[in-house]
């Protein structure tokens, strides 16, 4: 029986796994994932397919848009393919795509090849290669027996030693009579040699429904799944605490796609693992795409909500590459957020994946995906419980009083190295349209524009200070005022200030 509960730690993110590579759709194909055809004639030969491109070279045939989501005509199932094609180490290409789907009369079938892509001969340990001789699943996340997947090789699979007979169950769904060694342990191929590939995928011999969830066909170092969802409800299973929750408009043009506004029909949804946290807490979050089409472009964020108005947290930047999520893909995502100093995270005690992030204070936040259905964007909101975050300036900093100003030196300053020394001064004003919330204040680590900035200044415009300079780099000044200004006003906790480049003895 399934266990239906939300992600209640960091889940692990679903890095690039050691030797083995993954193919993704060209630049040239869409982002649509062809509907597999039901054709009446059995799938005798490869190049029958209608899906396939046939080729004069003697290399194998290739669909110009490789089927990697069926829905089943048994059952309100939903199948998508992790990927159509990945290599290993030792150059065996593989490629599988959806043939048919599931009907009355047909299980779903993935036809593809094997290919030796040395130029040399070479035996492959087929029994480890996922999608060739990797043919047994494991179980989804949160069921304990008789719930796994089965690649059942069918007579037109070249490298088969047995096809298992098939049957379905009172339910309609095809499964496997019995679960045996159908492939060979290895197998040896000329250079460029390439053989066919069929399977039908099924299920457990006389198992029950077909639950929803990720099956993993994992290889030594290697990984191919098949993730199932309900076709009619492929949105999320369990309520919100914030259901009914009215938000602000959110920075930005698309919109977000909420969690807590989701339904069951919602095809791309962040999920939170849990919904309130005491700090200082590990939260995991995940991105699941639902969809027929590829999702772009994700990059994680974390915000927080005061007073009605949205302050972005962090990163303060992102690298420039395009993250793709596949038709049932998942992304995982983990935020260890601190109420003081964040803590290292060493190997074993939790999770490196995502955002580690000190000085966070109670309230509300938003962790929001690049990715969405109807949206440029799909997030999740979490409560975070704990003191308000502190104002500090960083560990090593020296102070001067002369009257009225205090000049901060911090070790930036005077270290003969680049960027150049350069300084900035904080003074009280009488307004400022700009409001910057303590979290943003403290903000450091990756891409942290601005560390150890205006939080060397705030904390020593105490009573009887009416000017602080900090003495840094020039680095941090454009973090603080940006790169082609000389003066900017913000407001902090209900007073107004004036941050100026240079010592504004004046």
């Amino acid at each position: 029986m399934r266990r239906r509960a939300l992600l209640a730690s960091v889940p692990g993110a679903l890095a690039g796994l050691a030797g083995c590579s993954f193919d993704t759709l060209g630049a040239d194909e869409t982002d649509n994932v062809t509907p597999a055809p039901r054709p009446d004639q059995s799938p005798t030969d490869a190049n029958d397919s209608r899906t396939e491109t046939s080729t004069d070279t003697g290399d194998p045939p290739r669909p110009e848009n490789p089927t990697t989501v069926v829905e089943l005509e048994t059952g309100p199932r939903t199948y998508a393919l992790s990927s159509p094609g990945l290599h290993t180490d030792d150059r065996a290409r593989i490629r599988l795509w959806f043939d048919r789907t599931a009907t009355a009369s047909h299980p779903a079938t993935l036809r593809g090849w094997l290919q030796n892509g040395n130029e040399f001969e070479n035996t492959f340990r087929t029994e480890w290669i996922p999608g060739v001789g990797r043919t047994h699943s494991r179980q989804p996340s949160g069921y304990d027996h008789e719930a796994r997947l089965h690649l059942a090789p069918t007579v037109n699979n070249e490298l088969a030693a047995e096809v298992p007979s098939l049957g379905r169950t009172d339910e309609g769904y095809w499964c496997v009579d019995d679960v045996g060694p159908w492939m060979p342990e290895t197998y040896r191929l000329n250079p460029g040699e390439w053989v066919k590939l069929e399977y039908a995928l099924v299920g457990e011999p006389n198992q029950s429904g077909r639950p929803t969830g990720t099956y993993e066909f994992r290889g030594q170092g290697e990984s191919l799944s098949v993730t199932v969802w309900d076709t009619g409800s492929p949105g999320p299973e369990t309520d919100s605490r914030f259901a009914g929750r009215s938000l602000p408009p959110f920075p930005g043009d698309g919109g977000v796609q909420w969690f807590h506004e989701a339904d069951r029909a919602t095809t791309a949804f962040v999920r939170p693992g849990t919904e309130p946290a005491e700090l200082d807490a590990q939260v995991g979050f995940e991105m699941v795409n639902n969809r027929h089409e590829r999702l772009r472009c994700g990059h994680w964020n974390l915000y927080k909500l005061v007073d009605g108005e949205w302050f972005h947290i962090a990163p303060t930047g992102h690298t420039a590459d395009c993250r793709i999520l596949m038709p049932g893909g998942r992304e995982q995502w983990g935020l260890r957020a601190f109420n003081g100093p964040a803590v290292g995270c060493s190997t074993g005690d939790c999770n490196c994946d995502g955002l580690t992030q000190g000085y966070l204070g109670g309230g509300e936040y938003a962790i929001v995906a690049g990715y969405g259905q109807a949206t440029t964007e799909s997030g999740a909101l979490v409560a975070l419980v704990g003191d308000r975050a502190a104002v500090t300036p960083v560990d090593g900093v020296s102070t001067v009083r002369d009257g009225d100003t205090v000049t901060v030196t911090t070790g930036r300053h005077g270290d003969g190295e680049q960027p150049p020394d350069a300084t900035f001064s904080l003074a009280r004003a009488d307004s400022a349209g700009e409001r910057v919330i303590a979290e943003q204040v403290m903000t450091s680590g990756r891409f942290a524009t601005y560390e150890g900035g205006l939080r060397n200044a705030l904390p020593f415009l105490t009573d009887g200070v009416s000017r602080v300079v900090v003495e840094t780099d020039e680095r941090t000044v454009d973090g603080v005022l940006g790169y082609d200004t000389n003066s900017r006003r913000f407001r902090f906790r209900g007073q107004a200030y004036e941050v100026v480049r240079g010592r504004s003895d004046g």
